[in-house]
């Protein structure tokens, strides 16, 4: 169903809907342990809410993609990624993960 969604959102140049289906799908991957796809999906999202200028969307990218770095170990990403979530998230007046 995303990929459908994805598809609407593409054929309709709806970058938001193209760059929440992208975190879906992430969110998708990630449960059902694809960690390389998962990461592909959430950096996709990402590109696509820094064009928009969208820093909650881009803080809720870093946010996951610390969640993907921190299933693999690789804390030193984990921890730069949570930095970046963290300072956008202040910045649009909001609460880590909210």
């Amino acid at each position: 169903m995303y990929h459908k969604a994805l598809a609407l959102n593409v054929s309709l140049g709806y970058k938001e809907g193209m760059a929440n289906t992208y975190t879906n799908l992430g969110k998708v991957y990630g449960i059902c342990g694809d960690l390389a796809q998962a990461e592909a999906m959430y950096k996709k999202s990402l590109a696509l809410n820094e064009a928009l200028g969208r820093k909650k969307g881009m803080a809720s990218a870093y946010g996951n993609l610390r969640n993907i770095y921190g299933i693999r170990g690789d804390l030193d990403q984990a921890v730069a990624m949570h930095k970046k979530a963290l300072v956008l998230f202040q910045e649009v007046g909001a609460t880590a993960g909210k």
